[in-house]
């Protein structure tokens, strides 16, 4: 089973490329897949990784989240976490990538990398969080 994957979106992300204080990230920022064939049984796991510059060098945290496919679609989503994660810069960028465990156990397949800009960071200098 060879699948073409699609890079994952960032739905709620504000032009150009960017998710701030607008999305409100202390709720988590949903990461999507779409127009792909899943099937009951798969795993997809979306590799997250937080950095605080906007190149994507400097790794400030990394997640994973695993999500089991229970019934046919051609969308997943899920979300990624404040804590831990999303809370541990307030400027940088966030990627992410994801992979495919087919059920009918073929070999797993990996997507492209996505990033975004990521800022908490007010125009009056002041970050934005669950408490402020």
């Amino acid at each position: 089973m060879s699948i073409e994957l699609d890079i994952p979106e960032f739905p709620y992300e504000e032009p150009p490329r960017g998710i701030t204080c607008g999305q409100e990230p202390w709720n988590g920022v949903l990461l999507m897949v779409d127009r792909i064939p899943f099937r009951t049984g798969d795993t997809v796991t979306f590799h997250v990784t937080v950095h605080s510059d906007g190149s994507g060098r400097i790794v400030a945290a990394q997640t994973q989240g695993v999500v089991s496919i229970s019934a046919d679609t051609t969308s997943v989503g899920w979300t990624i976490p404040w804590a831990g994660v999303l809370d541990t810069v307030s400027q940088g960028s966030i990627s992410a990538f994801y992979t495919l465990a087919p059920a009918d156990g073929s070999a797993p397949s990996t997507s492209q990398e996505a990033i975004v800009l990521y800022s908490r960071q007010r125009p009056d200098g002041t970050v934005c969080g669950p408490d402020n």
